[in-house]
């Protein structure tokens, strides 16, 4: 299983806002499915985000296409892109740490989650794998993992 470390550079100026402890539970019903829908809406964009373009939501964001170098996606939750992320994306904008970014290509100018910061890194050598891939925050640190489906799943 190949790692990557996306290269860190400095965190956002403003603080992280509070971040509720009971907002992702390991056992859900029903009740608790509903109220994690109001809690965290998703917003599903349906095409690729050119360079320019820029979306901004409180909740998650997924986007069913290629999120192009130059565009931007920022979100209280996680990104989830189904192709290309080539631009800039922010995860847990608010503070959420346990945030994730997630795509089939994950080749962002700079990736943020929280109050984290990282970019690709300097040397192009080391080719991203062509496997879908995730990052988030492991130990205060930045890491980019290879996507296996049992990996995650403690984590909701």
């Amino acid at each position: 299983m190949g790692r990557r470390t996306a290269k860190t550079e400095h965190s956002v100026d403003s603080p992280p806002a509070p971040v509720d402890s009971n907002l992702r539970t390991a056992s859900l019903g029903r009740e608790d499915w509903d109220y994690e829908a109001l809690k965290n809406p998703t917003l599903l964009i349906r095409r690729t985000l050119r360079s320019g373009q820029r979306v901004h939501f409180r909740g998650n964001v997924v986007v069913v296409g290629d999120v192009n170098p130059g565009a931007e996606i920022t979100a209280g939750g996680d990104i989830i892109v189904m192709g290309w992320l080539r631009g800039v994306a922010h995860a847990g904008a608010y503070g959420d740490e346990r945030a994730i970014v997630s795509a089939f290509r994950l080749e962002p100018t700079q990736l943020r989650i929280a109050h984290l910061i990282g970019r690709a890194p300097d040397d192009v050598e080391e080719s991203a794998p062509k496997v879908p891939e995730f990052a988030e925050v492991r130990e205060g640190h930045l890491v980019i993992d290879q996507w296996q489906a049992n990996q995650l799943g403690s984590r909701i």
